[in-house]
């Protein structure tokens, strides 16, 4: 039994690495862009806003297709499409560095956001599929902590190099990186299978009575019925306004802190980086605290409130240096505390077969409110300053904690 638990853990290690890298680097492709947005702005005389609208139109792609891509990875299966989206963003991103003019940009934008739908419902599809139960909570807690982890490496990545090379040299590389890890992902492609894979590869085995009998009764009926029921759409929500919130402040951080307080762009930069870090290490504590207790409401309130007040405060208050590392440290904590408790709950409410859909309709609601707050807080830059990306980011932190107090409610926690 040992040997066999050894052999079973090197395989989850195996999934979960595979997996969790490319997730890394979608999350880097989500944060290459606003810490260019001076660069980017200069180069191409660019207002606040027209350089929120750039990803606006990477999310709002992604939004777009999303959801059909989960449903598409449930019928055929994840690593096919896994490799190909990561390889289509790794390129666009590169072409950033060669484009030549805004609406250059706004192309390349649209094109790796298309890229960017398959990560969450094709990861989650294969974790789902591949990694043993007991270690399905850890899987997740990884799988999210290593996006995050991207997050952090944007900032710093796209600022030092843009400051030792130039803004093109900076999306260049980071794109060539991830058209290498789809590379390293297609050698490996034989460990990538998932429930939908497989279960297109049992019903070409049986006859067609055999095969209509397996179906889920209701197909496309059954399927939006789950898509909105009451705990997926909260968790829709919940994406949404985490996104907001956190991924707003991520996008306008740099350029508010320098607005408001003269902040030079690579503290501002450091200080973001550690805000993601924070949240890093809130998601691997996190995975502990979700498979001890649970989703359960306290759990919310102990963590987004504190943590939109933390970033509201920094609206109003004049902090530099250290100090504004380890607030931004606290509250991105905080933040990630509640993810894999979140994933959990939505795996609860999930049939087998369904993650992909599931997932990639849920977390549609990241693109959403990526479409959004990105020219809100652009539009907010230009006409009132710093001060209110912090207040709205705060706000729609804590109002992400009320979605989450419902969705427990109805997920029975």
């Amino acid at each position: 039994m040992d040997i066999v638990g050894a052999k079973v853990g090197r395989t989850d290690a195996k999934i979960i690495g595979l997996v969790c890298f490319p997730h890394m680097m979608s999350h880097v492709y989500w944060l290459v862009i606003p810490p260019m947005f001076p660069a980017l702005m200069a180069a191409f005389d660019l207002t606040a806003l027209e350089a929120g609208v750039i990803v606006s139109v990477f999310a709002a792609a992604t939004m777009v297709a999303q959801t059909p891509v989960g449903f598409l990875i449930d019928r055929v299966g994840a690593r096919w499409i896994l490799i190909g989206g990561l390889a289509i963003e790794g390129a666009a991103i590169a072409m950033f560095g060669v484009a030549g003019a805004y609406w250059h940009l706004l192309v390349l934008a649209g094109i790796a956001g298309l890229g960017h739908t398959v990560f969450h419902p094709a990861d989650y599809a294969i974790l789902s599929a591949r990694v043993s139960e007991r270690r399905m909570g850890r899987a997740f807690s990884i799988h999210s902590a290593t996006g995050y982890a991207g997050f952090a490496i944007a900032p710093i990545y796209m600022t030092e190099v843009a400051a030792r090379w130039s803004w093109q040299a900076a999306f260049l590389s980071i794109g060539v990186i991830g058209l290498f890890a789809s590379l390293v992902l297609l050698l490996q492609s034989g460990s990538l299978r998932d429930e939908g894979e497989a279960a297109k590869e049992h019903r070409k085995k049986k006859d067609a009575a055999v095969a209509a009998s397996e179906k889920p009764a209701g197909g496309l009926s059954s399927d939006l019925r789950l898509l909105l029921s009451i705990p997926v759409l909260m968790c829709f929500l919940y994406f949404i306004l985490h996104q907001l919130g956190g991924g707003g402040l991520r996008a306008f951080l740099v350029v508010a802190l320098a607005d408001l307080y003269d902040t030079p762009i690579v503290d501002a930069a450091r200080a973001l980086s550690a805000f993601t870090i924070g949240s890093v290490v809130g998601i691997l504590t996190g995975g502990v605290v979700a498979d001890r207790f649970g989703p359960r409401i306290m759990t919310g309130f102990a963590t987004l409130v504190p943590a939109g007040l933390i970033i509201g405060l920094l609206g109003w208050i004049d902090i530099q240096g250290v100090l504004l590392v380890v607030l931004l440290a606290v509250s991105g904590y905080l933040i990630g505390v509640l993810i894999p408790s979140r994933d959990l709950l939505l795996r609860s409410v999930t049939p087998p077969g369904s993650m992909g859909k599931v997932m990639g309709f849920a977390s549609t609601g990241t693109n959403l409110g990526g479409a959004i707050i990105p020219a809100v807080l652009g539009y907010v830059m230009d006409v009132a300053g710093g001060t209110w990306v912090f207040g709205i980011s705060a706000i729609f932190i804590g109002a992400a904690f009320l979605t989450f107090i419902t969705a427990s409610r109805k997920s029975g926690h």
